[in-house]
């Protein structure tokens, strides 16, 4: 189900699982430095999940700007993102505002210190969150079989310059998000877009210390 692609090309349902998910499409961003020299001679989609399939784990800083068509202004969010192979992620928001979301197996955790909120759900019983979920650990695993399993993939670019464009396949999530995009160059992954079907869009940049 992976075709290919140029780099040139980016009913609502109940609020609650649409912020989950606005949140969870971030965790996209765990952009942790790899070793590509093993993928040199043949960059290709296969080649970029063998390379993030090394990831052991690590931290990173982010920049979150989202357009919502409720406000006037975007919001522009900071915080950290953390990942533990092979099934620990974790966006920790900590401005304008604390919040933290935690994927271990097959639970998410989310909370929210200054509202008292602390919340877990099952993955399997929300197949929207499963999907997402499952487009983050899928490429660290190095894993495209269940990828396509939720997502119809597709590749392009050159190692300095890479895309990656994920299509829901799944319905529920189908009926949220219109696509994912995952750009980077060479080893390391520096941006993340998401755009919901009802138009807002969320653009995540990793700062990648010298």
């Amino acid at each position: 189900m992976t075709s290919k692609m140029t780099t040139d090309e980016p009913c609502r349902p109940t609020s609650g699982i649409r912020q989950i998910l606005q949140w969870l499409g971030i965790l996209w961003g765990l952009l942790f430095t790899t070793t590509l020299a093993t993928a040199a001679e043949r960059w290709d989609v296969d080649a970029l999940m063998a390379a993030l399939s090394q990831v052991e784990g690590g931290e990173k800083r982010f920049i979150e700007i989202k357009t919502i068509a409720l406000l006037k202004e975007p919001m522009r969010l900071s915080g950290t993102l953390s990942y533990r192979a092979p099934a620990f992620l974790e966006k920790h928001v900590l401005s304008p505002f604390e919040e933290r979301y935690t994927v271990d197996g097959d639970s998410l955790t989310i909370e929210n210190p200054g509202k008292g909120i602390k919340q877990t759900l099952s993955l399997a019983s929300q197949p929207a969150i499963w999907a997402f979920v499952e487009g983050i650990r899928a490429p660290l695993a190095g894993d495209i079989e269940t990828l396509n399993r939720f997502y119809k993939v597709s590749f392009g670019g050159s190692e300095r310059n890479w895309l990656l464009a994920l299509v829901p396949i799944e319905p529920d999530m189908a009926k949220l998000v219109r696509f994912v995009r995952v750009r980077g160059s060479g080893d390391r992954i520096d941006r993340v877009e998401i755009e919901e079907t009802g138009g807002d869009i969320s653009i995540m940049i990793i700062e990648h210390q010298p």
